[in-house]
């Protein structure tokens, strides 16, 4: 779940029109994430993004961020974090998003376990309606997942969109494989095999094979997997606004926090605050879910043995976790190419069979960076990482990178670092 903690000393104050109020951690995004206040108290997301925008200060590439920040300001509010507002303050560009208070939906699925049936549907419903919304305003996310999912008051947002429109191996195809490996891990509680899409009901299974496809010519649009889960394609309230609708049953309540303490950044009093405002807020959780527990007991709902026993009668497979496997295992290596701004750069991947992760290495002209991957999913030959630089933060960004056999010795790979460019090329195993 994103977590509020103080400004650091050298954050700044306001961004723009928005007065900062803390910091935001544990959301993926391409740069430095806080929580903002406009003037009428309201409270925002604002993003500042990485160094890679930072030449969008003048020329062509202003032109471009700023028509792109307005297509994203464009995006229906269905199921999708707005985009209030965008520009640019001390040198960086930012942008201001909806606020949206609740775990992810990888936290969840980790406290929580499986999503079933009805919940199962509603959260595929609620993913599939913020991807139409996206695409529909002529925008991909580039960098969708359970990380990208969060679980509000109102039912699923997907967030971190950014501006990125169809560049390279972000595309609106991806972006529904990715929804197909999503609501797949949802529904197993882990990483998921290929072979667990039989775990899926139908319609889901079904439409998750198809989005799941290589060919982006076969799989499905964001809207009409909508419509598919709908059962009507021209819903009296709108396509979106009926998904939006039916999302909502997978809404999650959250418990009401305290405002983070304006005090100097690093004052023992707001250290001291910041530790009562901590343990207040697990306080309720525990409270919460001593009276959720109760509940379930005295109204029927499943507990875990009777999960555990639904699960088995569902001819469930043994848990397992991802792992890589041995043909895309090993060392690979190659030139890879970054779209705008445009760039050519080696990358190092070192991956061994069957752990669940393994590291990589950037070298360009002017710089040298590294970082971890983490397995998220391997479906249909095609590893989905999660990467987290280690090293030359400045330089390089966390994101997500996938690796997938092609013809002959090489293999495909490909960078997304959610509101920057992307990177794509050919590696070979060394």
């Amino acid at each position: 779940m994103p977590h509020l903690t103080p400004l650091h000393a050298n954050d700044p104050g306001r961004v723009g029109r928005y007065r900062l109020a803390g910091r935001i951690v544990g959301m993926p995004a391409a740069g430095r994430v806080y929580l903002g206040r406009t003037v009428d108290g309201s409270e925002v997301t604002i993003t500042l993004l990485d160094d890679f925008w930072t030449a969008a200060a003048v020329g062509a590439d202003r032109d471009r961020f700023t028509a792109e920040a307005n297509a994203a300001s464009r995006v229906a509010p269905f199921c999708a974090a707005r985009i209030l507002g965008a520009g640019f303050d001390g040198g960086h560009a930012f942008l201001a998003s909806e606020y949206v208070a609740g775990p992810s939906l990888a936290e969840y699925v980790i406290d929580e376990g499986p999503w079933e049936d009805g919940d199962l549907e509603a959260l595929a419903v609620g993913t599939a309606t913020g991807l139409a919304a996206i695409h529909q305003a002529g925008l991909v996310h580039g960098n969708f997942g359970p990380r990208h999912v969060v679980l509000g008051p109102y039912g699923p947002r997907v967030v971190e969109f950014g501006i990125t429109p169809p560049y390279g191996s972000a595309t609106p195809a991806a972006d529904m494989r990715a929804w197909a490996s999503t609501v797949l891990f949802a529904a197993v509680g882990e990483p998921a095999h290929p072979e667990d899409l039989r775990l899926l009901p139908e319609p889901l299974q079904a439409l998750a094979r198809r989005c799941a496809c290589a060919d982006p010519a076969e799989q499905p649009s964001a809207r009409s997997v909508l419509a598919e889960l709908l059962g009507e394609p021209d819903p009296p309230a709108g396509v979106l606004g009926e998904g939006a609708r039916r999302a909502a049953r997978a809404a999650v309540r959250v418990p009401a926090r305290d405002t983070v303490p304006d005090l100097p950044p690093g004052s023992p009093r707001r250290r001291a605050a910041t530790i009562w405002w901590v343990a207040g807020v697990a306080a309720c959780i525990v409270a919460i879910a001593v009276a959720i527990s109760f509940a379930q007991s005295q109204t029927g709902q499943p507990t875990e043995a009777a999960k555990a026993a639904r699960q088995s009668g569902r001819e469930r497979a043994p848990a397992r976790s991802a792992a890589v496997p041995a043909d895309l295992a090993g060392s690979w290596s190659g030139q890879v190419r970054q779209t705008s701004p445009a760039a050519v750069f080696n990358v190092r991947l070192l991956l061994a069979s069957g752990t669940r992760g393994g590291t990589v290495q950037y070298t360009g002209a002017s710089f040298s960076c590294s970082g971890k991957l983490r397995l998220v999913s391997d479906v249909h030959g095609t590893l989905t990482m999660d990467q987290a630089i280690v090293q030359g933060k400045a330089t390089c960004a966390d994101g997500m990178v996938t690796l997938s056999r092609v013809p002959g010795s090489a293999a495909a790979f490909s960078f997304s670092g959610g509101s920057g460019p992307t990177a794509a090329g050919l590696l070979t195993r060394q």
